[in-house]
């Protein structure tokens, strides 16, 4: 209750607690690339592709929807939804949670990881693509662009 009554009680404790949460969120994601045994999974399993493919499919699709859903145009609006798509932080939260309570079966928390980590690098290098062949904004005469 004090948090919400003092905002600057909340700061202080924010600001107190930045320090452990840097110190602990590498480790986190340690631990939870740790956690993959690779050599459990059996790879010749068409259900770890299959159910990898189709998480990942579900994952651009929705984001890229949202991104639909923006008054922007086409383009703006695949930026926008591919900007979305990279959340891996959250779902690797999730995941583990899954596989340390017992839910998630080893290929399916495998499959999940692997789908996490494709969403996670695969559109920042789209994105950097797409920005690159993006005609420039021509500038005033006179004035810089930024890139000097």
């Amino acid at each position: 209750m004090a948090i919400r009554s003092d905002p600057r009680f909340a700061r202080r404790i924010e600001t107190q607690m930045k320090p452990i949460i840097h110190l602990f969120t590498p480790i986190f994601f340690v631990v939870v690339g740790l956690s993959l045994d690779l050599r459990e999974i059996d790879w010749t399993s068409p259900f770890v592709w299959l159910f990898s493919l189709i998480m990942f499919v579900l994952a651009v699709a929705g984001k890229l929807l949202g991104g639909l859903a923006s008054a922007e145009g086409p383009r703006r609006a695949l930026m926008i939804g591919l900007a979305m798509v990279p959340r891996g932080e959250v779902g690797l939260i999730f995941v583990e949670l899954g596989r340390t309570a017992g839910i998630l079966r080893t290929e399916v928390h495998t499959a999940l990881v692997m789908v996490i980590a494709l969403t996670t690098f695969l559109p920042p290098l789209i994105m950097r693509a797409l920005y690159r062949r993006q005609p420039r904004a021509a500038t005033p005469a006179g004035q810089s662009d930024g890139d000097d």
